[in-house]
């Protein structure tokens, strides 16, 4: 294997986010930002593979440049046919590139061998679209964005939306067709990865165990399905605290199997389009497996065979910065990697390291015998548009022997026979020695084999292949791995060797496989990365295990009562932001480039801001440099704020860039920050559990507290600032809180008291609305995950007496709490609560302390001034909204009229009460 890194291949030194080799081989195209714009270029692929041809001046090296995006691009993706170009930005846009005669201009004044022009111009999206597929046969294309859809176009009738799909909650990073057609997938940042049927384009499946662990994210969720449609590798998972690359199984969508080792989050997948084969030695059946290419946030690249133990190769610090997309040539030895640092590599195979890929007619028969149809037949001559991509022919035929969802048969491929050694006294490896051709109609999976092991006591252990067989594999040294350039002028090139300890037929074979795990040359670097059974969740000390840690005392944290001295309590994880950041709100737009420029000081971050109103060939408003990497960031209608990793915080003018306040220093990095609405108050929470809101208007503090109490083993995930000061905090757990400045103490408004999860669950205030200005309890109360199965344990009880005393108390700690934060439509809302609960199940004594509360003494009611309100409410409309729910009811009768009768007589004294006269002078 070669590891090439052409030097003219390059962005201005900006980042490429995106790379997409032709199906023909001979280019390739790379997206990502250009000179105050998008940027998508085409590229000679002969230069890069060839060094004659890189050195000979009549070769191209670019073939053409497109500038015609008005923000960064994010994605670009070639049409099976090649004939076309699909790219997607920040500027809301997707664009059709096709190519006609003539020539373009790029770099200066060198004429580009190629013309390409843009057909079509697809909008849509209302934010930055990040990711987008051509499906098969190039009928359709998916999009996502930032809007949390998911888009699909007609691409034989530009620019036509065929449906718009609206189930995530979170901006949308990924998307993949399914190769057999039925499926599409999506992953976002909600912590889910849906799966959506193509035949009307509905949600089919919700997958979200992997991802709940997942904290912060990454730029993009590329995620892949492999060639034989058998296997769905997600991009960003968490398992045991650590990052994965999640499999998911079409048989039954199983995540039981995961791809772990790399140190930071995973960011983009990729299979090689073929399916692959290799002869297996003394003649044994050729063996059929797919390839996967894995692209991380620790910079390495790592490559995996399913018939092969571990990976294939892995390479360390490939770039200087995260590894954005990955592609591979069609039926070809290529793979192509591109990094925000603006480099792009080429890893140059061979057959006898990948294989040969497979037929096109042995394809269709594997195609034949999984789904009993030959998958190039023209998906689109169907006379029901509604099933275009569901192969209404295949599905009736097999209708009746699959159990939905899946589409392989729920009995086995094929039965294995098993060598076994009697040989008690020693530990022998057995391998798989035979299969029985199945019938033609179930689905042969020719990837999944095993691997029995007998021990000395007689046990057998069942290993799926991709477990390693040793667990001691040593991280390398510093500066392993790396390849070295030989010139300036010649692109980087190194020569890595690998082992493939594939699976044999006999037990010699089977016990050089492994052997062969000491024995991996050292070009080929010992990442522990290997596929291996999913473990259950970890509780929350777990996570936390893997948080960065706390200063010491002597730096001012203080020591926790909450949790035992080897947990530090955290408010949450301190995540460098890494490429391109883009944040808009209204009129206005901030970028952020961490470890933009170089200096002899250090590495400097670059922000920048823009006016959207602004014609694209303007210059930004402002720019400007940070000397720590940004770690968290926030704007409102008239501030920005930007919080580094040495825990300083800036604040600035989002029109100018001109300073707000000094450049503040708290003891640790700000995990959440944010502003109140009106843009008065402005908050930070930081690691150590540090609360800070600040007056911008006065520019003096206006809280200073600390959240250590109430985080525990969890942390925060939403950190919120009302306008009148009032900061709330939701964890990770579920629960969530809101600071009494008047109480100095933190008020519970989510947890998992059963007394609260009983009341959430049977007083909802009718459907759910997210408004955190006009509901700000409601809101913050409906991010409680708590499994509602709980509640319904609690419903089963023999004994109900509890619940009428719980939704009293329930409610009136609502009203309490409403009160508190200043939401008086909320405290309407549950004082009518109030009423229907007393008026169905109160007793005398509950249903007269309420009314006398509200009405006051006998011989006294204020009916002026703030004892006569509630969050300027009138008591007396409170007290006539509880009477109307009472007197529906027969039993409380009586008391609605007695108190009825004692309202109008204070009203009444109120009106006929002399007003004082005016004087004149």
């Amino acid at each position: 294997m070669k590891i090439l890194q052409p030097n003219w291949v390059h962005h201005d030194e900006k980042s490429i986010f995106s790379i997409d080799i032709h199906p023909s081989g001979e280019k390739f195209s790379t997206g990502g930002q250009g000179n105050d714009s998008g940027r998508v270029v085409i590229w000679n692929m002969a230069p890069v593979v060839d060094e004659e041809a890189e050195k000979d001046p009549t070769v191209p090296k670019i073939l053409c440049q497109m500038d015609n995006h008005l923000a960064c691009v994010n994605c670009v993706r070639w049409s099976g046919s090649g004939t076309m170009l699909a790219s997607c930005a920040d500027d809301k846009l997707i664009m059709i590139w096709k190519k006609t005669a003539g020539g373009g201009i790029a770099f200066g004044s060198a004429k580009t061998a190629e013309h390409w022009r843009c057909i079509s111009t697809l909008r849509g999206h209302a934010g930055d679209v990040l990711d987008l597929a051509w499906s098969p046969q190039d009928q359709f294309i998916a999009s996502c964005s930032v809007d949390n859809t998911v888009i699909i176009w007609d691409a034989k009738e530009f620019p036509s939306i065929i449906q718009v799909m609206k189930g995530h909650t979170g901006l949308v990073k990924g998307v993949t067709w399914d190769p057999v057609g039925k499926f599409l997938a999506s992953q976002s940042d909600d912590k889910t990865l849906k799966i959506w049927k193509t035949s009307n384009f509905s949600l089919f499946k919700t997958i979200t165990d992997p991802f709940e662990e997942c904290g912060g994210t990454t730029h993009i969720l590329r995620l892949s399905w492999s060639p034989d449609g058998q296997y769905l590798v997600s991009a960003h998972a968490m398992n045991g605290g650590g990052p994965t690359a999640q499999i998911i199984e079409r048989d039954g969508w199983k995540c039981d199997k995961d791809f772990v080792g790399h140190r930071k989050a995973v960011t983009c997948v990729r299979f090689h389009n073929a399916i692959l084969k290799r002869m297996a030695p003394k003649g044994n059946k050729p063996q059929q497996y797919c390839c996967l290419a894995v692209g991380a946030r620790d910079k390495s690249l790592s490559v995996w065979l399913t018939a092969l133990q571990r990976p294939l190769v892995v390479v360390y610090d490939l770039f200087q910065d995260s590894i954005l997309d990955v592609s591979w040539s069609h039926n070809g030895y290529i793979l192509m990697a591109c990094s925000s640092d603006g480099r792009v590599a080429c890893l140059q195979f061979n057959e006898e390291e990948l294989g040969k890929p497979l037929p096109e007619e042995e394809k269709n028969s594997l195609y034949q015998r999984m789904y009993g149809k030959d998958i190039t037949l023209d998906l689109y001559t169907q006379s029901n548009k509604d099933m275009i991509i569901e192969y209404p022919d295949v599905l009736d035929a097999t209708q009746t022997k699959l159990t939905a969802p899946t589409l392989i048969p729920q009995a086995a491929a094929g039965q294995v026979q098993v060598e076994k050694s009697t040989d008690k006294d020693k530990t022998t490896t057995v391998s798989q020695t035979s299969v029985k051709s199945a019938p033609s109609q179930e689905a042969q999976r020719p990837i999944a084999k095993q691997i029995e092991t007998k021990t000395v006591d007689g046990k057998r252990r069942i290993t799926p292949v991709f477990i390693p067989l040793t667990d001691d594999v040593e991280m390398p040294a510093s500066g392993s791995g790396q390849f070295s350039s030989s010139s300036a002028s010649r692109s980087s090139i190194i020569t890595v060797e690998k082992k493939t300890d594939l699976s044999t037929g006999d037990d010699k074979a089977t016990a050089s496989t492994s052997s062969s795990v000491d024995n991996l040359v050292e070009q080929t670097v010992k990442l522990d990365i290997r596929l291996k059974k999913r473990t259950p969740p970890p509780n929350r000390t777990d996570r936390l295990e893997h948080l960065p840690k706390l200063p010491g005392p002597e730096q001012g944290s203080e020591p926790s009562t909450s949790a035992s001295p080897q947990t530090p309590v955290v408010s949450g994880k301190v995540t460098v932001l890494t490429g391109k950041v883009t944040r808009a709100l209204g009129d206005y737009r901030v970028q952020v480039w961490n470890n933009a420029v170089k200096t002899g000081y250090g590495a400097l971050c670059r922000v920048a801001g823009h006016l959207l109103s602004i014609p694209r060939d303007d210059k930004k408003i402002w720019e400007s440099v940070i000397g720590s990497p940004v770690v968290s960031l926030s704007l409102s209608k008239k501030y920005v704020v930007f919080c580094s990793l040495d825990g300083s915080i800036r604040y600035l003018d989002i029109r100018t860039g001109s300073p707000v306040l000094p450049v503040m220093s708290l003891t640790s990095p700000v995990v959440q920050c944010t502003f109140s609405a009106n843009c008065k108050l402005a908050g930070v929470l930081t690691e150590n559990c540090t609360l800070r809101v600040w007056d911008m208007d006065e520019q003096s503090i206006f809280l200073n507290g600390s959240c250590r109490d109430i985080m525990g083993t969890s942390y925060a995930s939403i950190f919120h600032l009302s306008d009148n000061g009032i900061p709330f905090i939701v964890l990770a757990n579920g629960s969530s809180f809101s600071y009494s400045k008047k109480l100095e103490s933190w008020v519970v408004t989510n947890g998992a008291d059963p007394v609260m999860r009983h009341g959430l669950f049977c007083s909802k205030p009718g459907p759910m609305v997210r408004n955190i200005k006009s509901f700000p309890l409601t809101t913050i109360q409906s991010f409680g995950n708590f499994p509602p199965t709980n509640i319904m344990n609690f419903l089963k009880c023999t004994d109900n007496s509890w619940e009428i005393p719980a939704s009293l108390a329930f409610v009136e700690n609502q009203i309490k709490i409403a009160e508190m934060i200043n939401s008086p439509t909320e405290l309407k809302h549950w004082y009518l609560m109030l009423g229907f609960q007393l008026a169905q199940h109160g007793t005398e004594d509950k249903v007269r302390q309420v009314l006398d509360r509200l009405l006051g003494t006998t011989f006294q009611l204020p009916t002026t001034g703030p004892e006569a309100t509630i969050l300027g409410i009138p008591k007396t409309t409170l007290l006539e909204e509880i009477l109307n729910q009472l007197k529906t009811q027969p039993q409380w009768q009586r008391i609605y009229m007695e108190y009825t009768e004692q309202l109008k007589l204070r009203l009444n004294a109120d009106d006929d009460e002399p007003k004082e006269s005016p004087t004149v002078s």
